[in-house]
């Protein structure tokens, strides 16, 4: 009862915070974000469509750390702010950070430093498709990694490497295995992206690229030389299905809790040549989730293409 008033309250705070915005005439938005790379179009794509039905015109600024920054690239019509400083998880000071970017706040309007995008927004679930505007010079930007046009490539994201209450990553000694299966048995070429390569996976066939690429590298890779993408519910999960531009991509994603992320927004990709397929664990325990029906799954979507 008390989560429900309080989001209750919430989703009144920001509506009635917008209609007093339109009323003033006030247009200068700043957002801090501080929080994941999926949330950028699951929650704060919403959030700039709201803003913009209450002040068509409005300027929105986001305030956001340096790993973030070229994922809010890929909205449309926004500035973008930068502090290095900032980490995920701590608590930042906003006029200091102003400070350091020679900002003020005096010029902005509207000030929003903990939106809350996942209570707010709730309404939005099932009826706004984010999209992410990709631009075609993004397509040059995975020819430096110098891949062969000609193979077979499937993307894999590791591991999620933040911390939630549950556990969504597959365990280190299933992803070997399967790493092995999908270049002896699919002969496809696994190329690994995430930020650290602290986990090692010297196997053959393998192309580490993990803390070799930006975001828009790897999801220019991913776009224009990989048939098939297979990661845990993540960032890069969210990124690549929302991309709105046409390419062919089977993705197969790895859940514990379909409560979340791209699931919860029940909406289709609006690359319409994107195929995903979900594979759900059994008691939220991304353990059951067996290589062999991983291997299986991928094996069934080779022979569609052939």
């Amino acid at each position: 009862m008390l989560d429900t008033l309080l989001y209750t309250f919430k989703i009144s705070y920001f509506d009635r915070l917008l209609k007093n915005a339109a009323k003033k005439k006030s247009k200068k938005f700043l957002i801090c974000w501080n929080r994941g790379l999926g949330d950028i179009p699951l929650g704060l794509y919403a959030l700039i469509y709201r803003i913009r039905e209450f002040i068509p015109d409005a300027k929105i600024t986001f305030l956001t750390r340096s790993d973030l920054f070229l994922g809010f690239s890929l909205l449309d019509q926004v500035e973008v702010l930068m502090d290095p400083s900032w980490k995920r998880g701590e608590p930042f000071d906003l006029k200091s950070t102003l400070t350091r970017l020679e900002q003020s706040e005096k010029s902005f309007d509207v000030i929003i430093e903990h939106p809350d995008p996942t209570r707010w927004l709730k309404w939005q679930l099932g009826r706004i498709t984010p999209k992410l505007h990709w631009l075609d010079k993004y397509d040059a930007l995975c020819r430096q990694f110098r891949l062969n046009p000609m193979q077979k490539y499937i993307a894999i994201h590791i591991q999620t490497e933040t911390k939630y209450k549950y556990e969504k990553n597959w365990p280190v000694i299933y992803w070997k295995e399967c790493l092995y299966q999908l270049f002896s048995t699919l002969k496809l070429t696994p190329i690994l992206f995430g930020f650290s390569k602290e986990i090692p996976f010297l196997q053959e066939g393998v192309i580490d690229l993990r803390g070799e690429t930006t975001l828009l590298e790897m999801l220019s890779i991913i776009k224009n030389h990989c048939s098939y993408l297979l990661t845990p519910d993540s960032g890069v999960l969210s990124m690549t299905y929302y991309l709105n531009s046409p390419f062919k991509l089977n993705v197969v994603s790895l859940w514990a809790d379909p409560k979340q992320g791209v699931l919860k927004q029940q909406v289709q990709s609006p690359n319409l040549l994107l195929q995903h397929i979900p594979l759900i664990a059994k008691h939220k325990d991304i353990c059951n989730i067996s290589v062999k029906q991983v291997i299986k799954i991928l094996g069934e979507l080779q022979e569609k293409v052939c």
